[in-house]
């Protein structure tokens, strides 16, 4: 994973090298950017990178300015000693919100939330999505500052709370959307996307296996550490495991 790194105090910048490489010694490390101007012409003459980690105030302005320029697919890690710039950072697209001194324990599961991303090419995400329109490809979900475009490639699972449907991304956000579950389920592409019962529509390529319950239901398990409890009934089983296969 190449990691860009925007810090104009090369103490921090040393400090945070050193957790990452502690963390995994395989990250590539590039940088510092120490200034908005620096961060700009990197952006602009390069697209090598995975992932950025961003202090916010540099030496001649804020990030923000030099950001804009990075492509829509690199996620941001934003690190800071002040509190009053988070809302900005929705803007992006923000992972974490870390503040200085960063905890190594917040480090570590941003880039948790990155490394699910990163084995996905995003860049062809979002040139071409989806050639078969007659399903869904896509979201536009409201943000704090207007509306995200979202691949449904980054859906972790979709489900329906109280009435509400909610879609789960593989980058640990969750945006609610105005359309019911079943109707939902109709729009996407059948080898791909199921529901599984009431409650839950879950991507193909995000189950890792099933546990089998002794009342002959089975539990879906999905890729990562934390996910929800799903339930498929006994009547169901049989139709759900031939659609994993």
């Amino acid at each position: 994973m190449n990691i860009l790194i925007f810090e104009d105090e090369i103490f921090n910048f040393h400090l945070l090298c050193h957790e990452l490489q502690e963390l995994n010694k395989d990250y590539n490390v590039i940088g510092p950017i120490t200034t908005v101007e620096e961060g700009r012409l990197y952006l602009s003459t390069h697209d090598d990178t995975d992932l950025i980690i961003a202090d916010i105030r540099l030496n001649d302005g804020l990030s923000f300015d030099a950001l804009s320029y990075a492509p829509d697919y690199v996620p941001i890690i934003f690190t800071t000693a002040y509190e009053e710039h988070a809302l900005k950072a929705f803007e992006f697209n923000s992972l974490s919100y870390l503040l200085k001194p960063i905890d190594e324990d917040q480090l570590a599961e941003a880039l948790r939330r990155a490394a699910r991303l990163e084995h996905y090419d995003h860049r062809q995400l979002f040139l071409d999505l989806d050639k078969d329109d007659s399903h869904r490809h896509c979201f536009m979900v409201k943000t704090y500052s207007g509306e995200r475009r979202v691949p449904m490639a980054m859906v972790r699972y979709v489900v329906s709370d109280h009435k509400t449907t909610y879609i789960h991304l593989l980058d640990d956000t969750s945006y609610a959307i105005d359309k019911p579950l079943s109707e939902l389920a109709r729009e996407l592409n059948p080898r791909q996307y199921c529901q599984v019962n009431r409650k839950f529509i879950i991507p193909h390529d995000q189950i890792k296996g099933t546990e089998r319950l002794s009342n002959g239901k089975i539990r879906l398990i999905l890729y990562g550490n934390d996910f929800p409890d799903i339930i498929v009934s006994r009547d169901r089983r049989k139709e759900i495991m031939e659609w994993m296969k």
